[in-house]
């Protein structure tokens, strides 16, 4: 009669088998955390300089040459205005904390003024 079942030595091997392969999922746990949370960050400075970028194309012509904003007290916002002839280009800033350093992106854009 053939016999059924697993050995005891079997069971091990797949015992540590699985125990490795969770230790391995259980260390990149930590580094993904991570990159969502300044990911995270990184979605909140892109939305409040684009509403920025928004509102100061809005504005026209009659765009203020600089300025700055904190949003939350963890986003600074920052822009400047520059004609150049005919145009404005407009330049937004934002920094935000990513991890223990600060990130800096800058998003631009230029406009048409009548002459």
């Amino acid at each position: 009669m053939p016999s059924r079942g697993f050995t005891l030595l079997e069971c091990l091997i797949a015992v540590t088998v699985l125990a490795v392969g969770i230790l391995a999922l259980v260390s990149t746990a930590a580094p993904v955390a991570r990159l969502v949370r300044w990911g995270g960050a990184e979605s909140v400075a892109a939305a409040a300089a684009t509403a920025q970028m928004e509102a100061l194309r809005a504005g026209g012509c009659d765009a203020p040459a600089a300025g700055e904003f904190v949003r939350g007290g963890r986003y600074r916002l920052e822009w400047t205005v520059e004609t150049q002839g005919a145009l404005r280009r407009i330049a937004v800033s934002a920094t935000y904390p990513r991890g223990t350093s600060a990130q800096r992106d800058v998003f631009e854009t230029v406009i048409a003024c009548p002459p």
